[in-house]
């Protein structure tokens, strides 16, 4: 297996924004169907998660001064704050406005994550320089942004909660994933060793991540789920559903409820969703859902919030259905163990505490969808270019959903209200 270097460049350029997650996962099958839509569409597809963290491993480390952290310039602002205008109320119409995020100086990023509320968005720039893998950092707190700059190359913020504490990742020395959290303006480095990637945190401020053994694209490489207690505790590591078991936590509910994608290490062996329940002594390895012609052969979680956990099913088959879809949006209620297969098609996005889903639709635009119908997000007043983009944060109530919108010579950070 190589790296794409076209594929790879088109990454940094478009800022591709998914959550960084476990990178060995259903990497063949995300290799092909990026590089399928690439014949197809002129911006590359993401084709899943599991892309995120080995391309960015991948690559060598473009690092500069002593690896210090640069302070926030802006004031901090108060988690007391409200928001920047009322919550639409009453039922869920569907109707969004896109607004274009403030970004200082080069207006080119992207948001790559949001608190359940919508509130606090975080995102990153495109790399600053010819060559340069350096990412600044965005975090918005309505219209007011505050730069972030994380030590190392390849920087990315994946998560925040309603206190304003993000976390991510970037890429340190000899290309060692290092895991970060910011607080109140101020950057600070996980406890832990190297190669350890935070992707996930939740309002009691559990951070949930991975730690790599070995290097990307080598022999014997892998990744194992992780739990920090706070940003100030050692990871520890999750139990395994078996001993050749490995992935990466990629979400972490309000009552402490883990998920993961994984597989049992074998090359050939489907990617599966793995919860880790409060109290519960062994994680639990989902079933695979059900899809139109049988049962699915792969399941990609993309999120979870609310007790729903959301992702992409796939069934391979050699005659292609009649409506030509291979790919699924489902759900799955963790209360019950009901997995639903939604209307519509999803490429890559995230869920929201009402198991709806949000992100790349059909012919490659940002959407939503919900239990009960699909619909294509606008885009802003005076956007040059066509309707391309998608979604990287949806709001618990559906309100407030955060992503990019690209063209030709543009990618824009976009935050779409709805009612």
């Amino acid at each position: 297996m190589r790296t794409d270097d076209e594929h790879v460049a088109d990454r940094l350029r478009w800022l591709d924004d998914e959550p960084a997650g476990p990178s060995r996962i259903d990497l063949p099958g995300a290799i092909r169907e990026a590089r399928r839509r690439r014949r197809n569409r002129r911006v590359a597809a993401a084709g899943a998660a599991a892309l995120g963290v080995l391309a960015m491993a991948a690559l060598p480390a473009a690092l500069d001064g002593d690896g210090r952290a640069a302070p926030a310039p802006a004031a901090s602002p108060s988690p007391s704050m409200p928001l920047p205008e009322p919550r639409p109320t009453g039922p869920w119409q569907g109707i969004c406005t896109a607004t274009l995020l403030p970004v200082p100086g080069d207006p080119r990023a992207a948001v790559t994550g949001s608190d359940p509320d919508g509130r606090w968005l975080v995102g990153r720039r495109a790399p600053q320089g010819q060559g340069r893998m350096d990412l600044g950092l965005l975090i918005w707190d309505g219209d007011r942004v505050r730069e972030v700059q994380l030590p190392g190359s390849m920087q990315e913020l994946t998560d925040v909660n309603r206190a304003g504490l993000a976390v991510g990742s970037s890429l340190g020395a000899g290309n060692e994933l290092q895991a970060w959290a910011v607080r109140d303006g101020e950057v600070i480095r996980l406890p832990g060793g190297t190669s350890e990637g935070a992707t996930a945190v939740n309002d009691a401020g559990r951070i949930v991540g991975y730690r790599s053994l070995g290097h990307a694209w080598e022999p014997g490489f892998k990744q194992l789920p992780v739990v920090w207690d706070s940003y100030q505790s050692r990871p520890v590591d999750l139990p395994l559903p078996g001993p050749q078991w490995e992935g990466a936590a990629i979400g972490i509910d309000e009552d402490g409820t883990i998920l993961a994608a994984m597989s049992d290490g074998h090359p050939d062996k489907p990617t599966r969703a793995v919860v880790w329940r409060p109290g519960a002594a062994r994680p639990e390895v989902l079933p695979l859902p059900r899809v139109p012609g049988g049962k699915a052969d792969r399941f990609l979680p993309l999120s979870l919030a609310g007790g729903w956990v959301t992702g992409t099913a796939e069934r391979d088959t050699k005659v292609v259905p009649r409506n030509g879809i291979t790919r699924y949006p489902v759900r799955i209620d963790l209360r019950t163990g009901q997995a639903d297969v939604l209307k519509g098609t999803l490429w890559s996005g995230t869920g929201n505490g009402r198991g709806w889903m949000a992100g790349w639709v059909s012919d490659d635009v940002p959407g939503v969808i919900t239990d009960t119908r699909s619909v294509k997000l606008p885009v802003p007043d005076g956007w040059r270019g066509e309707r391309q983009g998608g979604v990287t944060s949806f709001s618990d109530d559906g309100r407030v959903l955060g992503g990019k919108l690209e063209s030709d010579d543009q990618v824009r950070p976009v935050r779409w209200t709805c009612r």
